[in-house]
Formats: C-alpha cells, structure tokens, sequence
C-alpha cells in the first residue's frame, strides 16, 4: 500500500461525476491475488488535471493507487508492484 503524501492533489470522487457510473467501486472489497481482504474501498480519488480517478482510499485510511487494482466483474484485486492488466476504466468529469 501506498503513502498517503503521493495522493496529496487528488479529489474525491463526490466533486466529480463517472462517466459510466457501473464503474463505481466503492463499497467493493479489496484482496490480495490469493483473497486475503484488505478492506473496503470508501472512496474513489481524482486526478483533478488528468481527470480520472487515480486511487481509492479504503475504510481504514489507506491509500491505493488503481495502478496497482485489477478491477474484475468478481473482485477487486490488489497486485502488490502493479497491477496484472491496466484497466483505463474510471474518467470523469465535472458535474453539470
């Protein structure tokens, strides 16, 4: 997991809309590859000049660069160096 002062300029998501809101993960549990959790996402974060969500902060404060998320259909899943396939899933934008 990752030090919270990396994500120091990031935004959460409330600011800002999904562009396809079946993408929101929050609530979703994260596991590593062998499904020991790690907790449940809380909040999706925001690249505010690049404008997709960059990470997500779990329930318990930590940090998590999607970098480092394989977003399947079943799970959530937490690749300690990266993650297994790059999923560019989550833009946004800012609300009407």
């Amino acid at each position: 997991m990752h030090d919270n002062d990396r994500f120091g300029e990031l935004e959460e998501l409330s600011s800002w809309q999904l562009v396809h809101d079946k993408q929101d993960i929050r609530g979703h549990n994260v596991v590593d590859p062998a499904g020991a959790s790690y907790g449940k996402i809380e909040d999706m974060l925001v690249d505010k000049t690049h404008e997709h969500v960059a990470a997500v902060r779990l329930e318990d404060g930590r940090i998590v660069s999607v970098d480092d998320l394989e977003i399947t259909d079943n799970a959530v899943i937490y690749h300690d160096g990266g993650a297994a396939s790059r999923t560019d899933y989550a833009k946004v934008r800012r609300p009407a």
